[in-house]
């Protein structure tokens, strides 16, 4: 199984990562996930991540709240979308913080969050 990174092509506001052995495939998963769950096929944007071809375990989807899985895909340039406030204490506990492009901003206070 291949790991593809999906997202709403137009919007950008939530990523993910399904397994699939297509692109086509990949975005058909995408359409029933959190992420994609009100778009349309095509309107999702599936791109390969072969990093994290290896953190299949059967599952169609990478899970966010797994420590393993979000270490993974924060590894691989993923974070918390700037769509959800995160606090200090939040980002501290975060399994990932150590890889994460955000932590920084957070931390000193600069993070960027809409309403």
């Amino acid at each position: 199984m291949k790991a593809w990174s999906v997202t709403d092509d137009e919007e950008y506001l939530f990523t993910t990562i399904v397994f699939a052995e297509t692109r086509g495939q990949a975005k058909a998963i995408a359409m029933g996930t959190d992420a994609c769950e009100d778009v349309d096929f095509i309107h999702i944007r599936a791109v390969r991540r072969p990093m994290l071809d290896k953190y299949y375990r059967g599952n169609p989807e990478m899970n966010w709240y797994n420590d393993e899985d979000r270490t993974a895909m924060v590894r691989d340039g993923m974070h918390c979308s700037y769509e959800v406030e995160v606090d200090q204490d939040e980002c501290e506990r975060c399994s990932a913080h150590k890889w994460c492009s955000r932590y920084e901003e957070v931390m000193d206070g600069s993070s960027r969050w809409y309403e």
